[in-house]
């Protein structure tokens, strides 16, 4: 029994596959062998996975940046603070103005009894030029230019904010396409170790040393890894398409991989690590800018109580114009009081005008009261929100630094799954050739190897995003 056992192992191993795919092995004579239609669905999924173009993490994440549309409008909203910044500025510079004027009387009019009368025609014009400055403004403009400083800042710190959020669901899109990836290999080589056992029980039943029930099992673990090969494109194809979203591109982008980001962290100090967040956290930093620019819009506000000064000037020309050949003639003489030629009248007469103002402030139906409550009361949120965003860190902070030691040491005990799941597969393998346990012990064993590489791909890759849920929350590269 045990020599045609070894007989049998020695034929089933000459006719195994070299690649890992290849086509349906040959039916046995029982009807049990005979594999479904699914494997043509796996090879339509193959060719529907290929990828538009591939991308590196760095390349994804500038695309990222440039793509997403809440970074797109925290740039913007950066760009408007600048230019309120600018404006602030300007409240120190007078404000000039221009104007003009001009009107044209026809020759031909009416007079109060309805008589046409003819006239000459005249024309009438003015412009002028005027400018204002604001001499004091209640502390006002010292205090709109704090805020606008304060507001600023505020918007860098949402950019900043936003930078770490895009490049963290930027990583998250990439390394989820990257384990999807590698588990597409996981399903290949499962199902090429099932497609190998499904030949071996074949043969097996066909010379009589195994039972029917035996080919069936094998067929069903064929079938099961095959349908698992086929979730694992499509999960594949799903996350492509999800990381093309993530950098804007059209179609299918397939990550590329690289061995240097799984390379781990060294023992992290985690007192220095919470003294530096509190420093460059992008949520602290944005909640501190928030308390300052409402504590510079309360001052703002408060500033309507006090009188302005302002100094205006102004320059106007205005004038009426006969006909050049109807305006009035001024004779020119020389040293002898001979006429010497002629110049018409002067067409402009030229006024100006300066004024200083001051306006004080006494009632206005408590409008002033009521923007100095609503800006108080913004100062008392900022402030809670500081205190709740520096509360929120510190959680966390304790939760990001435990999830990502949780996920390095479950990389080892994956990694020692793994290498106790491929001895246990090769004694079962030894003692189904020798006759020693049933292909249910065999295939258990082959399940157990299965799920233990795919927990292997899956806790790697959860590191890295634990990696970077962290970066996100302290605000710099780790």
């Amino acid at each position: 029994m045990m020599t045609l056992n070894r007989s049998l192992f020695a034929l089933a191993l000459a006719c195994a596959p070299a690649a890992a795919f290849a086509q349906q092995p040959t039916p046995p004579p029982a009807p049990a062998a005979a594999q479904p239609a699914p494997a043509a669905t796996a090879a339509t999924t193959a060719q529907l996975a290929v990828p538009a173009r591939r991308v590196t993490l760095a390349e994804a994440l500038q695309l990222g940046r440039e793509y997403n549309p809440s970074q797109i409008v925290a740039q913007q909203n950066v760009r408007i603070a600048n230019m309120g910044v600018t404006e602030a500025w300007g409240a120190y510079l007078p404000s000039i103005s221009g104007s003009g004027s001009a009107t044209r009387n026809s020759a031909q009019r009416v007079n109060q009894f309805g008589v046409a009368q003819s006239s000459a025609l005249t024309d009438n014009s003015s412009f002028g030029i005027s400018a204002n400055l604001n001499l004091f403004t209640g502390f006002q403009r010292g205090a709109n230019m704090r805020a606008a400083n304060a507001t600023r800042d505020l918007n860098q710190a949402a950019l900043l904010q936003q930078d770490y959020a895009t490049d963290l669901a930027t990583k998250q899109a990439f390394f989820n396409a990257l384990a999807d990836q590698e588990l597409v290999g996981v399903s290949q080589a499962n199902l090429a170790q099932a497609d190998q056992q499904l030949r071996l029980t074949t043969e097996k039943l066909r010379l009589g040393a195994t039972t029917r029930s035996d080919s069936l099992t094998a067929s069903v673990a064929y079938g099961t890894a095959e349908v698992q090969l086929i979730q694992s494109r499509a999960n594949a194809l799903t996350s492509q398409a999800d990381l093309a979203r993530a950098i804007g591109a059209e179609g299918l982008v397939a990550p590329v991989p690289d061995t240097a980001l799984e390379i781990r962290l060294v023992s992290l100090d985690t007192a220095a690590l919470r003294r530096d967040a509190e420093a460059t956290a992008p949520s602290v930093v944005e909640a501190q800018a928030g308390v300052t620019a409402a504590q510079a819009s309360l001052s703002a506000t408060r500033s309507q109580y006090y009188p302005t000064l302002s100094l205006g000037a102004s320059q106007t020309w205005a004038g009426g114009q006969l006909p050049w050949n109807a305006a009035p003639v001024t004779n020119v003489y020389d040293s002898t009081g001979a006429v010497i030629g002629t110049v018409r009248s002067a067409k402009y007469t030229g006024t100006w005008n300066l004024r200083l103002s001051l306006a004080v402030p006494i009632f206005n139906g408590f409008v002033r009261e009521a923007n100095i409550v609503s800006a108080d009361a913004n100062t008392v949120s900022a402030r809670a929100k500081l205190r709740d965003a520096r509360l929120a860190l510190d959680a966390s902070l304790t939760q990001s630094v435990t999830a990502l030691e949780a996920a390095a040491a479950q990389i080892d005990v994956s990694r020692t799954s793994v290498a106790s799941a491929q001895e246990s597969l090769r004694m079962q393998q030894e003692r189904y050739r020798l006759g020693a346990s049933t292909i249910v012990d065999l295939l258990t064993a082959e399940t157990a190897l299965n799920q233990a590489e795919v927990t292997l791909v899956q806790t790697r890759y959860n590191y890295l995003i634990a990696r970077a849920t962290l970066e996100a929350l302290v605000g710099h590269t780790l």
